[in-house]
């Protein structure tokens, strides 16, 4: 499947009515390129590859981003309570902020990030702040995620990740788990659509109790195996490694970057 990215190339190239071996030749890339990735799909182009095909398309590169359609006007509100009945769930000009496998982004613009109400914790799990009514996995009653508040990454930012924004969550963590790769007080971003360990490395996940906690996966069972095992490891060797079958795992996403303190 294409992504959002590798779409709007393709976009571009139609308008300036080039052939796919005009605009390869333009940027300096391989005749077949274009043609390969349209019809093949694969990573979006990032880096030294983004600015070769901009510049032979005459172009910035901001404008190889998706163009994200604009939401209906809604009055985006900050949910800070804990209690979902003091909501005004009756007023039609108040859209709580919410992001959930069921329900889908709410109320965050669509060139926006969504900071997830909850603490990812790195040691002893993370506190969820959820409204009701929401179904969910394995026949629980599971809310979305009410959002904090939400970020504009530049658009820089968004190519060097291959996302929209809007496949972007954002997440503080705490705790001392995963020193000293993540301290407290970092900020983590996520790949919500990256829901497999593979390649291993740092992934949110909810934990035994529902918090979310940043972990490093790795699959540790053999290829053809009936079970699907998942190592859940610690940066800090004073925590230990716990090893999960894939069915009780839930992959929030894969933590792409961090924004947090300079040692």
């Amino acid at each position: 499947m294409s992504t959002p990215v590798i779409e709007r190339i393709k976009e571009i190239i139609d308008q300036k009515g080039l052939t796919y071996e005009a605009a390869a030749k333009a940027a300096g890339l391989e005749r077949s390129y274009f043609r390969k990735l349209f019809e093949r799909g694969g990573n979006s182009p990032r880096g030294d590859t983004l600015q070769k095909i901009a510049a032979g398309l005459g172009v910035g590169v901001a404008e190889l981003l998706p163009v994200e359609q604009p939401r209906q006007a809604t009055k985006p509100r900050i949910v800070s309570s804990f209690d979902p009945d003091a909501h005004d769930h009756d007023s039609p000009n108040e859209t709580p902020m919410t992001m959930g496998s069921e329900t889908g982004l709410q109320g965050v613009p669509a060139d926006a990030s969504a900071q997830i109400d909850v603490t990812g914790g790195m040691g002893g799990g993370g506190l969820s702040i959820v409204s009701e009514g929401v179904p969910g996995r394995h026949g629980m009653t599971f809310a979305a995620e009410h959002v904090r508040d939400y970020w504009r990454l530049p658009p820089a930012i968004l190519i060097a990740l291959g996302l929209a924004a809007k496949d972007v969550a954002i997440i503080p963590v705490q705790g001392d788990s995963m020193q000293p790769t993540l301290d407290e007080g970092d900020v983590v971003f996520i790949d919500t659509r990256h829901r497999w360990p593979s390649p291993p490395g740092l992934y949110a996940v909810l934990d035994e109790i529902g918090g979310v906690v940043v972990k490093r996966l790795e699959v540790s069972s053999k290829p053809g195996a009936e079970q699907q095992l998942v190592s859940v490891m610690s940066d800090n060797p004073r925590h230990a490694t716990k090893e999960w079958n894939s069915e009780d795992l839930f992959i929030v996403g894969r933590v792409l970057r961090k924004f947090g303190t300079v040692r």
